[in-house]
């Protein structure tokens, strides 16, 4: 069971990942090379298809992440995520202690910009006089989905560091 958790983990990873690199790397490039409201078009129309994938990955990433936890060769129990234990290295693997914590704060951290890119765009495609797909984005929310994308790249590089040392 622990083999199938971390498979459905890792692929929700590259699914997530993915679609920010690739956003940040072939889309945005692609659709800056049009005039501004057909880039606009284009990046809402592949933001709407990415943002409900995006999403549910992101929930079976959070479920799986917990299962991964718990169902480890050297398993933390729920308990020790509340009582500080899972960040002792007495209590728990060292690497895990120390990692663990890290994983945690820039995940809660690339939720939350996420969210607020997610967000900002909606409300700026709602407050559009003309079509919804044509709205121009905010800047503020390119921003956050930026930090949010280099913030993913480090996420897998500190999960490979808990597992692996």
């Amino acid at each position: 069971m622990y083999q199938i958790s971390v498979w459905i983990h890792i692929l929700m990873a590259a699914i997530w990942v993915g679609g920010l690199i690739y956003t940040a790397a072939v889309a945005v490039p692609f659709a800056v090379s049009h005039e501004a409201e057909e880039r606009q078009r284009i990046l809402r129309g592949l933001g709407r298809r990415f943002r409900r994938i995006a999403w549910v990955a992101m929930a079976v990433l959070i479920i799986t992440g917990l299962g991964n936890l718990l169902l480890r060769y050297s398993p933390i129990r729920i308990s020790q995520l509340f009582n500080g234990e899972a960040f002792d290295p007495n209590k728990v693997d060292g690497f895990i202690a120390v990692w663990l914590p890290w994983k945690l704060m820039l995940v809660v951290v690339m939720i939350v910009l996420m969210l607020y890119h997610d967000i900002t765009s909606i409300q700026a495609a709602k407050r559009h006089e003309g079509s919804r797909e044509s709205a121009p984005g905010r800047r503020s929310g390119t921003m956050a989905a930026a930090l949010a994308t280099l913030l993913a790249i480090a996420i897998v590089y500190v999960s490979v560091r808990m597992v692996r040392g």
